[in-house]
């Protein structure tokens, strides 16, 4: 009989919404119905870059593996962020980054400080590799408390996690207390920057000064990747030596190099799906903080965060989802309010009249 280690015997792992086709199931929807606005995806399919890549298939020498150094892509990740392909990690999506970074500092008998509330996998990745997770309460406007975070921080802290900007709450880590977090803490300081590109707001410029900082990114969001997946870390260059000693050789496939390496030569395009995501956020939000009882935070994100002062949210969520609407539910750990991703226009004109009518 098998059983799970010790140090997960209380363990809460990862959770998300069922796929589309059984919530198109339960309620009696077609799978074209189902609007996904609970996953923080880009609403822009690159077929352009599919298109180009379905013509290199025949010749791709799938029956080999790829260069394990991932050069190529690392070139490109420099191109785009004007650090050395020595200072870039690459990864199966952000959140194998993140792993890597847990599988090579952290253990049983360290702890992890994260400024929550914040994208849970920190967290789960921390505990998997048998580190206590240590949860620091945002302030009231969503900001991080450097101050409780640096006196949370002992002897045995293994990394600290910030998420900028933070995913559930859209707002962003100031440079300052980067820095000052990193200057005092005695262990690795990661960013989470899988939603740069929305708010353009890097602590990538510390690399240099603070070789303790690691920032770590995806092309799951703004670079409509998230099926590919693709996620690189930046840092200093020792850092990522260190990093490299536990990356597994050949997570990342082919296909996936191919498509990452196209899209980092598309950055022009990427910018404009993104300029146009931003005003879509504006817009949505502008026109949801009108209906009342409703607050919208502020977001430097691809989505965001509704408080219901006068209703359930968690009724909303059910009914937003019998009308194809699929939202993140956030009950759990910020009372009463719900996450959207913003979507496509004509989608997101066709949910604010959805959730207008079942509020009102």
């Amino acid at each position: 009989m098998v059983s799970l280690k010790s140090s997960l015997e209380n363990f809460v792992p990862y959770s998300w919404e069922a796929s589309s086709e059984e919530i198109a199931r339960r309620y009696g929807l077609k799978v074209e119905q189902i609007v996904r606005m609970d996953l923080n995806t880009s609403p822009y399919q690159p077929r352009g870059w599919l298109r180009s890549l379905a013509a290199k298939l025949p010749d791709m020498a799938i029956n080999l593996y790829p260069d394990t150094s991932y050069r190529r892509f690392r070139e490109k990740v420099s191109n785009y962020t004007g650090l050395s392909a020595d200072n870039v990690l690459v990864g199966n999506g952000g959140d194998e980054c993140i792993m890597i970074v847990c599988q090579a500092f952290l253990e049983k008998g360290l702890n992890t400080v994260i400024s929550s509330p914040t994208y849970s996998y920190f967290r789960i990745a921390a505990e998997i590799n048998s580190a206590e997770a240590r949860l620091v309460k945002r302030r009231p406007d969503g900001s991080d408390d450097v101050d409780k975070i640096l006196e949370t921080v002992d002897k045995n802290t293994g990394a600290i996690f910030l998420c900028s900007p933070n995913n559930p709450t859209g707002v962003t880590t100031s440079l300052q207390d980067i820095r000052k977090i990193a200057a005092e803490a005695p262990c690795p300081v990661i960013v989470d920057e899988a939603y740069y590109e929305y708010s353009g707001k890097t602590a990538a410029s510390l690399l240099s000064s603070y070789p303790n900082i690691i920032v770590i990114r995806t092309l799951s969001k703004a670079f409509s990747l998230a099926g590919a997946r693709i996620g690189y870390a930046l840092a200093a260059e020792e850092t990522i030596n260190i990093l490299n000693k536990v990356r597994p050789p050949n997570s990342l496939s082919i296909i996936s190099l191919a498509l990452a390496e196209k899209a980092m030569s598309q950055v022009g395009l990427v910018k404009r799906w993104v300029e146009a995501t931003v005003a879509e956020r504006r817009r949505l939000a502008s026109a949801i903080g009108k209906i009342p009882g409703i607050v919208v935070k502020e977001s430097e994100a691809n989505f965001l965060l509704l408080t219901f002062k006068t209703h359930d949210a968690g009724k909303i969520h059910e009914k937003l989802m019998e009308k194809g609407f699929i939202t993140r539910n956030l009950g759990n750990t910020i009372p009463n309010t719900l996450r959207v991703t913003v979507a496509a226009p004509k989608a997101n004109r066709k949910f604010f009249k959805t959730l207008q009518s079942i509020v009102e």
